[in-house]
């Protein structure tokens, strides 16, 4: 072979389909490409040139798809349609012969065990054609009056090398009837996997279905075009009455799955509903005939099964609408993205990236550690640093707003780089249902765009509620306004327990500020009890000043400029001594509002598609994310009822269910999340409170293992935080001291609790962390060396050094 030969038949290589998965081993390319180089070493002698000029040729005529003038090509799309006599022209020996390929027997052999299996499906006559002339998992097969070759009058069922079966049918009466030349039905077939028309009288000549594994059949109903009904076992009743169901609604193609009993528990796990058969319409998963027919008698299924704009629109530019934005975009969809921010009662507003980028985690970690470095500097004097005297050392509030402002404003742009590059559509409008599948998104100027779309993800969030008193919202500030405020907010009142007051409490207080918090009652509703009330001893011991009530009102005694922050008179009630309440008052410069937030879908139009709320205006759902009452409506992040209102987990839920609505099997792991609340004495939990724990178990099933420590770094220049650090292990006695939680107090606390995060995914034990070898002298080797049980009623522990 010619060198000019050579580098033909590798051009020609390159036109072979790829493997999916990316495997050299599984790439028929690949593998073609060896047998040239095999071929050419071989060659001592001349080859006849014509010889070789016609096998090229013949090879390209197969790649490039130019045989059965009757039926339409499209190579780009995997589509080709070959009579019954060409591909047996293809597949006779002295065809293989010419084209320099390999026996048919050792070729077919060999490029099977290449392929990943749901590629592989049709007629062994046509298997090695259909692999040699289309795309890796876009083959399509025409044949009209195909046959079997076995003797009249027997039925002979070919074997499907692949292990799969034909995932759809179309009988040519049925061509005819569906458009003039069968078009229709060529487009519908060009839609499939694998399609094969055939006579009617050629029925009984197709292969048996076999029943799929999970994961198959998983795949498969999530990537069907209008529907698909997995089932158990053949009930022609039961396929009949969801089939009219269906047609009735305008479906006039499903795909029928078999699935193994086996499987049906793998299915209910990643798909949250229970039972078979099981309907998926365009990929999402609806239930059983009496759900299926809930549905239909909505109205929703007829607008549902036809084609709209937008393969996903996600509404909401958080952190969970953005992942998911973007990863459906990279699976394929075409996808939309709605984000729009409405002013706050102080008109404070932001650009895209949601609650944590703007308002939330980005700005509160950078303003925490701004006050740790404050501590810093008092610490270095102790270090052998030399500096000014303390009085001239101070703390700009506009500059570190401006920074942390002009940082946000990066990450903002980012986004609307990241969107574009990934081609989602970014709607700057708000979005709201006017239609079962419509959006209408109206920007700042009142323009309205509308959308429609296959599914919706709702991806809102929460926005700070306001205390029902005189005065909260006109004169009070929220997380909202608190990081861009543009003047210093001097003595604040944190009126709230939860851990976005206690933060900013916390940071407010290490830049120099007077700080007072107002609580009902318990710290850190939710979190291990034991811990709040070490987090309340340390913020108090620094200096904080804590105040058992709520407020009544809020006079403004002085107004707010944008340079400087106004007085404020707080009205609330005490308790005296013989139990009666007394009301008193006290000035601030700012009154921070945190006692928690509101789902922001009130005015989302989320009753048009029937999206079922709780009271609090959270999205009702499986742990798949899919609303119980719209089965094309999913939530992700805060909004989700039940869900954990932080923003890892709303970035890994989102890309979790994109990635399981194209046929993953995934979910997202809503136990044991790690997280931490960033008080100045950092606090990370992983688990179950100590309180929950014995609630669940009872107080003689659980041991909790404790200690308290010191960092080696607080000791030099005698921290008044070394006092309060603290460690404890929740155990289940009965389960060899399996950890049901673990909790720490101490500086970079959000490092050590990402860290061993992993051990309770991993379900790890006491010993576990007794073999584990420590880092000295770090804090978090205390976890390797604890023996101390806790127990009832006993003293004060004390703390060593390294």
């Amino acid at each position: 072979m010619s060198k000019q030969l050579y580098k033909r038949y590798l051009r020609l290589v390159t036109q072979w389909p790829k493997d999916q998965y990316k495997s050299p081993n599984r790439d028929l390319a690949v593998y073609l490409g060896k047998q040239v180089e095999v071929a050419f070493a071989k060659d001592t002698t001349p080859l006849n040139a014509a010889l070789c000029e016609k096998k090229l040729n013949s090879l390209e005529q197969i790649l490039s798809n130019k045989w059965g003038d009757a039926y339409p090509h499209n190579y780009k799309s995997g589509s080709f349609g070959l009579t019954l006599d060409q591909v047996a022209q293809l597949t006779s020996e002295s065809s293989r012969k010419q084209l320099g390929l390999a026996p048919k027997k050792s070729l077919v052999k060999s490029i099977f065990s290449f392929l990943p299996r749901e590629s592989i499906r049709g007629y062994w006559t046509l298997s090695s054609h259909s692999l040699l002339s289309s795309r890796m998992g876009a083959v399509i097969a025409v044949i009209r009056g195909c046959s079997t070759g076995g003797t009249e009058g027997q039925e002979q069922r070919p074997p499907d090398p692949g292990g799969g079966h034909i995932t759809s049918m179309y009988r040519s009466s049925e061509m005819e009837e569906r458009g003039e030349n069968g078009k229709e039905a060529f487009k519908k077939a060009a839609e499939a996997k694998v399609a094969v028309m055939y006579t009617q009288s050629k029925a009984d000549s197709l292969p048996a279905r076999p029943k799929s594994d999970a994961w198959f059949a998983f795949y498969r109903a999530h990537n069907t075009r209008k529907a698909a009904i997995c089932y158990l076992e053949e009930n022609e009743e039961e396929k009949k009455r969801i089939t009219s169901i269906l047609h009735e609604a305008g479906v006039n193609e499903m795909e029928e799955i078999l699935v193994k009993e086996s499987a049906v528990k793998e299915m209910e796990k990643y798909t949250g509903l229970k039972g078979m058969p099981m309907v998926f319409v365009k990929g999402c998963p609806v239930g059983d005939e009496m759900t299926l027919r809930r549905v239909a008698e909505g109205g929703i299924l007829t607008e549902w099964i036809k084609d709209h704009q937008y393969d996903l629109v996600v509404i909401g530019g958080g952190s969970g609408g953005l992942a998911a934005a973007k990863e459906a975009a990279v699976l394929g969809w075409k996808v939309a993205c709605l984000d729009y921010v409405k002013p706050s009662p102080l008109g404070t507003t932001w650009g895209l990236g949601g609650t944590c980028v703007n308002v939330g985690c980005i700005p509160k970690k950078l303003m925490h550690q701004s006050a740790l470095l404050g501590h810093s500097i008092n610490d270095a004097r102790s270090f052998g640093w030399k500096l000014p005297p303390k009085s001239e050392i101070t703390h700009d509030w506009k500059t570190l707003k401006q920074n942390v402002q002009d940082h946000i404003a990066s990450l903002n742009w980012g986004y609307r780089v990241q969107l574009r590059e990934k081609t989602v559509t970014y709607v700057n409008g708000y979005g709201v249902f006017t239609g079962t599948h419509e959006i209408s998104a109206t920007d700042k100027k009142g323009k309205v765009t509308k959308l429609t779309a296959d599914r919706f993800l709702v991806a809102t969030g929460l926005r700070p509620k306001y205390p029902d008193i005189p005065g909260a919202k006109e004169l009070c500030v929220t997380s909202d306004d608190l990081f861009a405020l543009p003047y210093s907010p001097g003595k604040t009142l944190c009126v709230g327990a939860s851990y976005v007051s206690l933060e900013c409490a916390g940071f407010l207080k290490g830049l120099g500020y007077d700080v007072t918090v107002m609580v009902r009652s318990i710290l850190l509703r939710g979190f291990d009890q034991d811990m709040a009330e070490r987090i309340r001893k340390q913020m108090t011991d620094d200096g904080m000043k804590f105040v058992s009530s709520i407020p009544t009102r809020v006079e403004e005694l002085e107004p707010t400029t944008k340079e400087k922050a106004g007085r404020l008179k707080v009205y609330f009630n005490v308790k005296k001594e013989d139990g009666s309440e007394e009301e008193t008052s006290e000035e601030f410069n700012t009154v921070l509002i945190a006692i928690g937030r509101d789902a922001v879908t009130a005015d989302l139009g989320l009753n048009l598609p029937g999206v079922r709320v709780d009271k609090n205006g959270k999205i009702v759902g499986r742990r798949t994310e899919q609303s119980f009452s719209c089965p094309y409506v999913y939530a992700v992040g805060d909004v989700l009822s039940g869900c954990a209102e932080l923003t890892p987990v709303a970035i890994h839920a989102g890309r979790a269910l994109m990635r399981r609505l194209k046929g993953k099997m995934e979910l997202t792991d809503y136990d044991a999340i790690p997280t931490t609340v960033f008080t100045p004495l950092e606090y990370g939990s992983c688990g179950l409170s100590e309180e929950a724990a014995i609630a669940r178990l009872g107080k003689e099933d659980v041991i909790v293992y404790q200690a308290v420590f010191y960092p080696l770094e607080y000791t030099v220049p005698e921290r008044k935080e070394k006092d309060h650090c603290y460690l404890k292990l929740i155990c289940r006695a009965s389960d060899n001291d399996r950890i049901l939680g673990f909790h720490i107090l101490c500086p970079n606390a959000g490092e050590v609790t990402q860290g061993f995060g992993i051990a309770l995914k991993l379900n790890a034990k006491k010993e576990d962390f007794d073999t584990l070898i420590g880092i000295h002298p770090t804090v978090a080797e205390n976890f390797t060396t604890l023996n101390l049980v806790k127990k009832e009623g006993e003293g004060e522990l004390k703390a060593s050094g390294c």
